[in-house]
């Protein structure tokens, strides 16, 4: 074919058009992430202890002490910056460096400086949830570390620190297609071993598990 030349014209308009779509496609996912966040919280008690494991910039954060208004709500991450995993948010994605990380934990404690009704935690979720004795929390919210042996490890945990009767919820039930789903099976695993599927209800992105009254045994 004769080179025109008009081709690398059109070559950036068809990549100007292909960004501009991929980022149209980005936004609708965020706003309908959003949407099914949302109606979780609406399924979540009002003024009650609970916990939000894996916070990142606080945005959600927000959104449970608008929604929710917690009696107190205890915010748990290391923020702590992993290059062993560049495609996370933590690990190279969106943050950079340990110092990112650093301004990120110090943006989330300004955010949220004047509620009262909030403690940040900063530390991994088996360290700091140690300080807590068992049954402490009505309910736990669990997005942190996405991989299945994390995933199970927190779940664990948040039995053990959930009130009988309480709710352990958590996102990004239908991340990972590439890595086999990883949340979702940590989830059925956890179910399983503590007799839980009949309170483990999904949307979509979004999971919340019932506990019963009294608490299974928990499992190691």
């Amino acid at each position: 074919m004769k080179y025109r030349w008009y081709f690398p014209i059109v070559r950036r308009l068809v990549g100007e058009w292909v960004w501009a779509k991929a980022k149209a496609v980005r936004n609708w996912y965020y706003l309908l992430d959003r949407k099914r966040r949302i109606r979780l919280l609406k399924r979540l008690p009002r003024r009650q202890i609970c916990a939000e494991v894996g916070v990142w910039k606080g945005e959600f954060s927000a959104r449970i002490l608008r929604r929710n208004r917690p009696k107190m709500l205890h915010l748990i991450d290391p923020w702590r910056f992993e290059p062993a995993f560049p495609n996370l948010w933590h690990g190279g994605s969106i943050a950079k460096s340990q110092d990112d990380m650093d301004r990120i934990y110090e943006n989330v404690k300004t955010r949220l400086a004047s509620a009262r009704n909030v403690k940040i935690h900063r530390g991994t979720s088996a360290d700091v949830l140690s300080q807590f004795h068992d049954d402490y929390f009505d309910w736990m919210y669990v997005d942190a570390d996405h991989q299945y042996a994390s995933v199970l490890a927190d779940l664990r945990l948040c039995l053990a620190k959930t009130k009988p009767g309480g709710l352990i919820a958590g996102d990004d039930y239908t991340w990972g297609y590439d890595q086999e789903y990883p949340v979702r099976r940590a989830v059925e695993m956890f179910v399983k071993e503590n007799g839980l599927s009949e309170g483990l209800s999904v949307l979509h992105s979004q999971y919340i598990i019932r506990l019963p009254e009294p608490k299974p045994m928990r499992q190691n």
